[in-house]
Protein backbone atom coordinates (compact mmCIF):
# COMPACT_ATOMS: atom_id res chain seq x y z
CA UNK A 1 0.00 0.00 0.00
CA UNK A 2 2.57 2.58 0.66
CA UNK A 3 4.98 1.23 -1.70
CA UNK A 4 2.26 1.79 -3.89
CA UNK A 5 1.64 5.57 -2.85
CA UNK A 6 5.51 6.16 -3.06
CA UNK A 7 5.65 4.72 -7.10
CA UNK A 8 2.32 7.12 -7.94
CA UNK A 9 4.06 10.13 -5.97
CA UNK A 10 7.17 9.66 -7.69
CA UNK A 11 5.84 9.11 -11.13
CA UNK A 12 4.07 12.38 -11.16
CA UNK A 13 6.37 15.15 -8.73
CA UNK A 14 7.37 15.96 -11.70
CA UNK A 15 4.94 16.81 -13.90
CA UNK A 16 2.94 18.20 -10.69
CA UNK A 17 5.04 21.34 -10.71
CA UNK A 18 3.95 22.27 -13.92
CA UNK A 19 0.71 20.52 -13.21
CA UNK A 20 -2.92 21.81 -14.13
CA UNK A 21 -5.68 21.95 -11.72
CA UNK A 22 -9.30 21.69 -12.84
CA UNK A 23 -13.13 22.10 -11.08
CA UNK A 24 -14.86 19.46 -11.04
CA UNK A 25 -18.20 19.20 -11.29
CA UNK A 26 -20.64 17.37 -13.71
CA UNK A 27 -21.87 17.67 -17.69
CA UNK A 28 -24.96 19.53 -17.75
CA UNK A 29 -28.04 22.62 -17.95
CA UNK A 30 -25.80 24.31 -15.12
CA UNK A 31 -22.64 25.33 -17.55
CA UNK A 32 -20.04 23.68 -15.15
CA UNK A 33 -16.94 22.76 -16.40
CA UNK A 34 -16.89 19.29 -18.42
CA UNK A 35 -13.01 18.46 -17.43
CA UNK A 36 -14.89 15.67 -15.84
CA UNK A 37 -17.19 12.89 -17.17
CA UNK A 38 -20.41 12.02 -16.62
CA UNK A 39 -21.62 9.05 -19.23
CA UNK A 40 -25.53 8.16 -19.27
CA UNK A 41 -25.15 4.57 -20.66
CA UNK A 42 -27.52 2.97 -22.75
CA UNK A 43 -30.60 2.43 -20.14
CA UNK A 44 -33.72 3.42 -20.87
CA UNK A 45 -35.05 6.52 -18.52
CA UNK A 46 -38.42 5.45 -17.40
CA UNK A 47 -40.88 8.06 -17.81
CA UNK A 48 -42.74 9.34 -14.83
CA UNK A 49 -46.55 8.16 -14.94
CA UNK A 50 -49.68 9.11 -13.59
CA UNK A 51 -50.09 7.37 -10.50
CA UNK A 52 -53.11 6.86 -8.30
CA UNK A 53 -51.49 4.18 -5.94
CA UNK A 54 -48.29 3.93 -4.50
CA UNK A 55 -46.95 0.84 -2.38
CA UNK A 56 -43.72 0.25 -1.06
CA UNK A 57 -41.86 -2.82 -1.99
CA UNK A 58 -37.97 -4.12 -1.04
CA UNK A 59 -35.70 -5.18 -3.35
CA UNK A 60 -31.96 -6.15 -2.46
CA UNK A 61 -29.27 -3.30 -3.97
CA UNK A 62 -25.79 -4.68 -4.28
CA UNK A 63 -22.71 -2.34 -3.34
CA UNK A 64 -19.06 -2.79 -4.17
CA UNK A 65 -16.36 -1.11 -3.36
CA UNK A 66 -12.70 -1.70 -5.34
CA UNK A 67 -9.25 -0.50 -4.92
CA UNK A 68 -8.70 -1.87 -8.62
CA UNK A 69 -4.95 -1.04 -8.69
CA UNK A 70 -5.08 0.82 -12.23
CA UNK A 71 -5.74 -3.26 -13.64
CA UNK A 72 -2.17 -4.05 -13.21
CA UNK A 73 -1.76 -7.12 -11.79
CA UNK A 74 1.36 -7.89 -9.87
CA UNK A 75 3.73 -8.56 -13.38
CA UNK A 76 2.49 -5.14 -14.41
CA UNK A 77 0.66 -6.52 -17.11
CA UNK A 78 -2.64 -4.75 -17.78
CA UNK A 79 -5.52 -6.41 -17.34
CA UNK A 80 -8.71 -4.61 -17.51
CA UNK A 81 -10.61 -7.36 -19.23
CA UNK A 82 -9.85 -9.39 -16.19
CA UNK A 83 -11.44 -6.64 -13.74
CA UNK A 84 -14.35 -6.30 -15.80
CA UNK A 85 -15.12 -9.61 -14.97
CA UNK A 86 -15.26 -9.28 -11.61
CA UNK A 87 -16.72 -6.79 -11.10
CA UNK A 88 -19.77 -8.19 -13.48
CA UNK A 89 -19.34 -11.09 -10.82
CA UNK A 90 -20.92 -9.28 -8.01
CA UNK A 91 -23.81 -8.22 -9.52
CA UNK A 92 -23.19 -4.75 -7.65
CA UNK A 93 -25.90 -2.27 -8.88
CA UNK A 94 -23.45 0.74 -7.21
CA UNK A 95 -20.04 0.52 -7.59
CA UNK A 96 -16.85 2.58 -6.62
CA UNK A 97 -13.67 2.28 -8.25
CA UNK A 98 -10.29 3.23 -6.67
CA UNK A 99 -6.86 3.56 -8.44
CA UNK A 100 -8.39 4.30 -11.98
CA UNK A 101 -6.28 5.82 -14.36
CA UNK A 102 -7.10 7.58 -17.45
CA UNK A 103 -5.00 8.14 -20.59
CA UNK A 104 -1.80 6.57 -18.72
CA UNK A 105 1.13 5.09 -20.40
CA UNK A 106 1.95 2.56 -17.90
CA UNK A 107 -2.17 1.31 -18.84
CA UNK A 108 -1.58 1.93 -22.39
CA UNK A 109 -3.66 5.64 -22.71
CA UNK A 110 -6.71 3.67 -21.63
CA UNK A 111 -9.94 5.66 -20.37
CA UNK A 112 -10.63 3.16 -17.90
CA UNK A 113 -13.59 4.16 -16.06
CA UNK A 114 -15.20 4.90 -19.95
CA UNK A 115 -14.51 1.00 -20.84
CA UNK A 116 -15.63 -0.48 -17.84
CA UNK A 117 -19.02 1.38 -18.07
CA UNK A 118 -19.68 0.57 -21.92
CA UNK A 119 -18.94 -3.25 -20.76
CA UNK A 120 -21.81 -3.19 -17.77
CA UNK A 121 -24.15 -0.67 -19.75
CA UNK A 122 -24.11 1.47 -16.55
CA UNK A 123 -23.64 5.12 -16.36
CA UNK A 124 -20.71 6.80 -14.78
CA UNK A 125 -18.69 9.58 -12.94
CA UNK A 126 -15.14 9.99 -13.23
CA UNK A 127 -12.77 12.25 -11.83
CA UNK A 128 -8.65 12.16 -11.78
CA UNK A 129 -7.84 13.87 -8.58
CA UNK A 130 -4.21 13.86 -10.35
CA UNK A 131 -4.61 15.59 -13.28
CA UNK A 132 -1.67 16.41 -15.65
CA UNK A 133 -1.67 17.35 -18.91
CA UNK A 134 -4.51 15.14 -19.74
CA UNK A 135 -3.02 12.03 -17.62
CA UNK A 136 -5.48 11.45 -15.04
CA UNK A 137 -5.30 9.02 -11.45
CA UNK A 138 -8.70 8.80 -9.49
CA UNK A 139 -11.65 7.49 -8.37
CA UNK A 140 -14.81 6.56 -10.22
CA UNK A 141 -19.33 5.94 -9.61
CA UNK A 142 -20.37 3.19 -11.83
CA UNK A 143 -24.39 3.12 -11.60
CA UNK A 144 -26.85 0.79 -13.08
CA UNK A 145 -29.32 3.72 -12.48
CA UNK A 146 -29.03 7.11 -14.04
CA UNK A 147 -27.03 9.64 -11.99
CA UNK A 148 -28.34 12.98 -11.23
CA UNK A 149 -25.81 15.24 -10.80
CA UNK A 150 -22.29 14.39 -9.57
CA UNK A 151 -19.14 16.76 -7.92
CA UNK A 152 -15.46 15.62 -7.38
CA UNK A 153 -14.24 17.49 -3.93
CA UNK A 154 -10.52 18.07 -3.12
CA UNK A 155 -9.84 16.93 0.39
CA UNK A 156 -7.57 18.03 2.42
CA UNK A 157 -3.50 17.28 2.36
CA UNK A 158 -0.25 17.17 3.96
CA UNK A 159 1.41 15.29 1.90
CA UNK A 160 2.27 15.53 -2.46
CA UNK A 161 -0.92 12.77 -3.33
CA UNK A 162 -4.21 14.60 -3.85
CA UNK A 163 -6.98 13.41 -2.76
CA UNK A 164 -11.14 13.42 -3.58
CA UNK A 165 -14.41 12.48 -2.74
CA UNK A 166 -16.67 11.90 -5.46
CA UNK A 167 -20.25 13.07 -4.13
CA UNK A 168 -23.18 12.07 -6.22
CA UNK A 169 -26.94 11.94 -6.30
CA UNK A 170 -28.33 8.71 -7.95
CA UNK A 171 -31.84 7.90 -8.61
CA UNK A 172 -32.52 4.46 -7.48
CA UNK A 173 -36.19 3.97 -8.77
CA UNK A 174 -37.22 7.41 -8.01
CA UNK A 175 -35.83 7.30 -4.38
CA UNK A 176 -32.73 9.36 -4.21
CA UNK A 177 -29.23 7.77 -3.29
CA UNK A 178 -26.21 10.28 -1.71
CA UNK A 179 -22.83 8.38 -3.10
CA UNK A 180 -19.39 8.80 -1.99
CA UNK A 181 -16.73 7.47 -3.25
CA UNK A 182 -13.25 8.07 -1.71
CA UNK A 183 -9.61 6.93 -1.46
CA UNK A 184 -8.05 8.24 2.27
CA UNK A 185 -4.55 9.20 2.23
CA UNK A 186 -1.26 7.62 3.91
CA UNK A 187 -0.72 10.06 6.66
CA UNK A 188 -2.96 9.86 9.68
CA UNK A 189 -2.50 13.51 10.39
CA UNK A 190 -3.56 13.65 7.06
CA UNK A 191 -6.87 11.59 7.08
CA UNK A 192 -7.98 12.97 10.37
CA UNK A 193 -8.27 16.62 7.93
CA UNK A 194 -9.99 13.99 5.13
CA UNK A 195 -12.45 12.85 7.58
CA UNK A 196 -13.64 16.37 9.45
CA UNK A 197 -14.30 17.33 5.19
CA UNK A 198 -16.37 14.05 4.73
CA UNK A 199 -18.32 14.90 8.02
CA UNK A 200 -19.27 18.38 6.13
CA UNK A 201 -20.39 16.94 3.31
CA UNK A 202 -22.49 14.30 5.00
CA UNK A 203 -24.20 16.95 7.49
CA UNK A 204 -25.79 18.87 3.85
CA UNK A 205 -27.59 15.51 3.07
CA UNK A 206 -30.04 13.86 4.64
CA UNK A 207 -32.07 10.34 3.35
CA UNK A 208 -30.25 7.30 2.27
CA UNK A 209 -26.16 7.85 1.97
CA UNK A 210 -23.52 5.48 1.14
CA UNK A 211 -19.44 5.88 1.32
CA UNK A 212 -17.95 3.08 -1.08
CA UNK A 213 -13.83 3.66 0.18
CA UNK A 214 -10.49 2.65 0.50
CA UNK A 215 -9.75 4.71 3.83
CA UNK A 216 -5.83 3.26 4.01
CA UNK A 217 -6.59 2.63 7.48
CA UNK A 218 -8.02 0.19 10.14
CA UNK A 219 -11.56 0.43 10.68
CA UNK A 220 -10.81 0.75 14.75
CA UNK A 221 -8.79 3.95 13.47
CA UNK A 222 -8.97 6.75 16.16
CA UNK A 223 -9.95 9.48 12.79
CA UNK A 224 -12.72 6.82 12.08
CA UNK A 225 -14.03 8.13 15.48
CA UNK A 226 -14.48 11.19 13.57
CA UNK A 227 -16.72 9.95 11.42
CA UNK A 228 -20.62 11.05 11.45
CA UNK A 229 -22.30 8.88 13.78
CA UNK A 230 -24.97 8.30 11.52
CA UNK A 231 -22.49 5.85 9.27
CA UNK A 232 -22.85 2.61 9.82
CA UNK A 233 -19.71 -0.09 8.40
CA UNK A 234 -21.81 -2.88 7.04
CA UNK A 235 -18.81 -5.33 7.85
CA UNK A 236 -19.24 -4.53 11.85
CA UNK A 237 -23.66 -4.40 11.66
CA UNK A 238 -22.94 -8.13 10.46
CA UNK A 239 -20.42 -9.29 12.02
CA UNK A 240 -17.86 -9.78 9.40
CA UNK A 241 -14.86 -7.70 10.81
CA UNK A 242 -12.89 -10.47 10.41
CA UNK A 243 -13.38 -10.30 6.49
CA UNK A 244 -10.10 -8.47 5.42
CA UNK A 245 -9.66 -6.55 2.48
CA UNK A 246 -5.80 -5.98 1.79
CA UNK A 247 -2.85 -8.43 1.86
CA UNK A 248 0.22 -6.06 -0.70
CA UNK A 249 -0.44 -9.81 -2.73
CA UNK A 250 0.31 -11.48 0.49
CA UNK A 251 -0.89 -14.87 0.98
CA UNK A 252 -3.06 -13.91 3.80
CA UNK A 253 -5.47 -10.60 4.09
CA UNK A 254 -4.55 -8.59 6.98
CA UNK A 255 -6.04 -5.14 7.39
CA UNK A 256 -9.60 -3.72 6.40
CA UNK A 257 -8.72 -1.40 4.91
CA UNK A 258 -11.45 -1.36 1.89
CA UNK A 259 -15.11 -0.32 3.37
CA UNK A 260 -18.77 0.13 2.93
CA UNK A 261 -20.98 2.69 5.32
CA UNK A 262 -24.14 3.55 4.94
CA UNK A 263 -26.50 5.30 7.07
CA UNK A 264 -28.28 4.38 9.87
CA UNK A 265 -31.82 3.91 8.80
CA UNK A 266 -30.70 1.36 5.78
CA UNK A 267 -31.07 -2.15 6.68
CA UNK A 268 -28.30 -4.31 5.83
CA UNK A 269 -28.81 -8.02 4.72
CA UNK A 270 -25.60 -9.04 3.24
CA UNK A 271 -21.21 -8.54 3.34
CA UNK A 272 -19.01 -10.37 1.37
CA UNK A 273 -15.41 -10.27 0.37
CA UNK A 274 -13.88 -11.61 -2.59
CA UNK A 275 -10.53 -11.89 -4.14
CA UNK A 276 -9.00 -10.47 -7.06
CA UNK A 277 -6.71 -12.01 -9.36
CA UNK A 278 -5.61 -8.35 -10.46
CA UNK A 279 -5.70 -6.00 -7.48
CA UNK A 280 -3.75 -5.82 -4.17
CA UNK A 281 -7.33 -5.42 -2.67
CA UNK A 282 -10.44 -7.38 -2.52
CA UNK A 283 -13.57 -6.56 -3.76
CA UNK A 284 -16.04 -5.67 -0.43
CA UNK A 285 -19.28 -6.47 -1.30
CA UNK A 286 -22.74 -5.36 1.03
CA UNK A 287 -26.10 -5.95 0.33
CA UNK A 288 -28.85 -3.56 1.46
CA UNK A 289 -32.41 -3.08 1.67
CA UNK A 290 -34.07 -1.00 -1.07
CA UNK A 291 -37.73 0.46 -0.57
CA UNK A 292 -39.12 1.08 -4.06
CA UNK A 293 -42.22 2.40 -4.45
CA UNK A 294 -44.86 0.03 -6.43
CA UNK A 295 -46.77 2.52 -9.13
CA UNK A 296 -50.32 1.39 -10.91
CA UNK A 297 -50.45 3.26 -13.68
CA UNK A 298 -53.79 5.71 -14.07
CA UNK A 299 -55.65 3.68 -16.30
CA UNK A 300 -55.23 0.59 -15.04
CA UNK A 301 -56.05 2.29 -10.99
CA UNK A 302 -59.60 3.48 -13.15
CA UNK A 303 -59.83 0.04 -14.48
CA UNK A 304 -59.39 -1.21 -11.74
CA UNK A 305 -61.81 1.05 -9.79
CA UNK A 306 -64.22 0.05 -12.19
CA UNK A 307 -64.54 -3.32 -12.39
CA UNK A 308 -64.99 -2.74 -8.13
CA UNK A 309 -67.64 -0.66 -8.96
CA UNK A 310 -69.66 -3.24 -11.38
Amino acid sequence: MKQRGLVVILSFCILLLVGVNRDTSVHGENNQRSGAVVMLASIPMQADKETLKVEPEEQILTLLTFNMHSAIDQEGNVALEQIIDEIKETDAQLIGLQEVEHNMPRSNYQDQARLIAEALGYHYYYEGNINILGVQYGNALLSKFPIISAQNHKLPKKMLEPRGLIEAEVDVDGIPYYVFVTHLGLNKLERNLQIQYINERLSKREGNILILGDFNNNPDGEEMDMLDSIMVDSAVALNKSDLYTFSNWGATAEERIDRIYVSEQIGLKNHEVKPSLVSDHKRVIAQIVHKIQKREGIYKAMANKDDRED
